[in-house]
């Protein structure tokens, strides 16, 4: 089950809501690879070749878009080594985004402190 959290800075009060986990559909790889654009899902399906049963782990992570500074949730996907990760693109402008694993960290998008809090607001599936 996933979780939704609130993204807020303690200094300006800027705030996004994220889902970050993955829920019941995303343990179908075939569901999971339709997240993905079409060149991805091809790179993906020439990975797993003809396993019936390829390993893998799926979620929303958050993550971070300097091109658009919003911080959103995307699809990650892990084919099981180093070579076989594909990280979605953002959701707004369609660039790279860098995954956030610790939102302390992270300066905020808007004014740029380092005051950003994330608190859980549900659940999801």
């Amino acid at each position: 089950m996933g979780v939704t959290v609130k993204i807020s800075c303690t200094c300006c009060k800027a705030q996004w809501q994220c889902q970050i986990g993955c829920g019941i559909t995303h343990g179908e790889l075939k569901q999971v690879t339709a997240l993905f654009s079409e060149d991805v899902q091809k790179e993906i399906k020439n990975c797993i070749g003809e396993a019936m049963f390829p390993w893998f782990d799926f979620h929303y992570q958050l993550s971070y878009c300097k091109q658009c500074n919003s911080i959103e949730s995307i699809p990650y996907l892990d084919l099981g080594d180093s070579h076989t990760k594909f990280i979605g693109k953002c959701a707004k402008c369609g660039q790279e985004t860098e995954l956030i694993e610790n939102i302390e960290n992270l300066p905020c998008p808007v004014c740029h402190e380092k005051s950003l809090i994330a608190e859980e607001t549900g659940s999801w599936d």
